[in-house]
């Protein structure tokens, strides 16, 4: 009997993994979709370990960042967030195959606010005047 009942468990523990990381991409799509994206992407995750010695301990932690691309004006944004912690930012501008980092990295942004960020007169990424169509929805 405790040979069917372990194997069971993992597999129900590994059903629920998944199901919470699949659930935390959905929220972040729908939380771009509540912020007026109406086209965000398919969501990807990347995992980064991290280890830190403390005293004679290492201390292992993993964290998991959540990225989904949004076409705004001609260009391919990618918006990225910290998979359970509230708040996102803009992080990439994807364009001719490069994706140079954002600068100043603005947090929360929604559709106008990108609007706004993109037409106006503050520094851009290499590559942003390529893509860069005003009069595209």
């Amino acid at each position: 009997m405790r040979r069917r009942v372990v194997p069971l468990l993992l597999v129900l523990g590994c059903a629920a993994t998944m199901t919470a990381c699949a659930s935390n991409e959905d929220k972040f799509v729908s939380e771009l979709k509540a912020a007026g994206f109406a086209n965000p992407g398919e969501p990807s995750t990347e995992k980064e370990k991290k280890s830190k010695k403390v005293g004679k301990r290492t201390v292992k932690s993993s964290e998991k960042t959540i990225e989904v691309v949004v076409r705004v004006k001609g260009c391919d944004l990618e918006f990225a967030k910290i998979s359970g912690q509230s708040g996102y930012w803009l992080d990439e501008l994807h364009v001719n195959g490069q994706e140079p980092d954002w600068p100043n990295y603005p947090e929360n942004l929604t559709r106008d606010q990108t609007v706004t960020l993109l037409a106006g007169s503050s520094a851009k990424p290499a590559g942003f005047t390529g893509c860069y169509r005003p009069n595209d929805p």
